[in-house]
């Protein structure tokens, strides 16, 4: 605990991110791999495998672009590195110890930026001082060969809608899904290769089976993967010393402006 109090100190971050739990989430991960790194590791494994099948997809390999680099580990930065000119890695908040493991790739570098279009929006308007928010923006780097977007489509609203129902401020499943609806349509414009990595489905496990079955994707129906394994997340005690947490992810790859929304 002292060493994730110290590194959330040390970690630059607004204050409205900050408030809304950016940083604490962000240290939370990282220090939930160190407890669950055997139960995430075919998981991981799986994730770098999908991701460097894309990039091998690429004919050209000028930039790679990773949208939810997060702490890095379900990110085969090496094996980008190598393949492509320039990597860059995206999200909103980068640890200091995260940017540390490649200060010695040179075509590696790092880019900051709200890639669900509405933080500093809930975060005013929740506040009284803005109006609801609506998901904006496009794909920082425009003209990339690979886009990879990694465990990070559920994720996107979950901060900004729990901030506002903090604050009583309704409708954050509508939300939720118009957050996640748009960085579908930021991907499908992009004219590269897409590798999408995505939670299709929350499962609470108890020692009979399933228990419960949820929907992180706030009613987004999307197309048939590419391919699909589990992800223990959370097993127990993690999340509950009763039941596990496990997720159904698929893996989507697509090559031009293409949907990945089914019907």
């Amino acid at each position: 605990m002292l060493a994730e109090w110290i590194e959330y100190l040390a970690t630059p971050c607004p204050r409205h991110l900050r408030a809304m739990g950016y940083a604490t989430e962000l240290i939370g991960i990282k220090a939930r791999y160190r407890r669950c790194r055997r139960a995430w590791a075919s998981h991981l494994d799986a994730c770098k495998a999908f991701i460097l099948e894309a990039a091998d997809a690429c004919e050209r390999r000028r930039k790679a672009v990773v949208l939810g680099s997060g702490v890095l580990v379900d990110v085969p930065v090496a094996g980008l590195a190598d393949r492509f000119g320039e990597v860059v890695l995206v999200d909103i908040l980068h640890l200091p110890s995260t940017r540390l493991r490649t200060r010695r790739r040179r075509n590696v570098r790092y880019a900051t930026a709200d890639l669900s279009g509405v933080a500093r929006a809930a975060h005013d308007h929740a506040r009284g001082v803005g109006p609801a928010p609506v998901p904006v923006g496009d794909l920082p780097e425009s003209d990339a060969d690979l886009v990879v977007s990694v465990n990070l489509l559920s994720q996107l609203p979950l901060l900004p809608c729990e901030y506002l129902e903090r604050h009583g401020i309704p409708g954050v499943g509508d939300l939720a899904r118009a957050v996640i609806e748009h960085h579908l349509a930021v991907l499908a414009r992009s004219t590269g290769v897409v590798c999408l990595v995505t939670e299709i489905e929350r499962l609470i496990m108890e020692e009979g089976g399933v228990r419960a079955r949820e929907d992180p994707l706030a009613g987004v129906h999307l197309r048939a993967p590419d391919r699909e394994w589990p992800w223990d997340l959370a097993p127990r005690p993690e999340a509950d010393s009763a039941y596990d947490v496990r997720y159904r992810v698929a893996g989507f790859r697509s090559r031009g402006p293409v949907s990945f929304v089914g019907s």
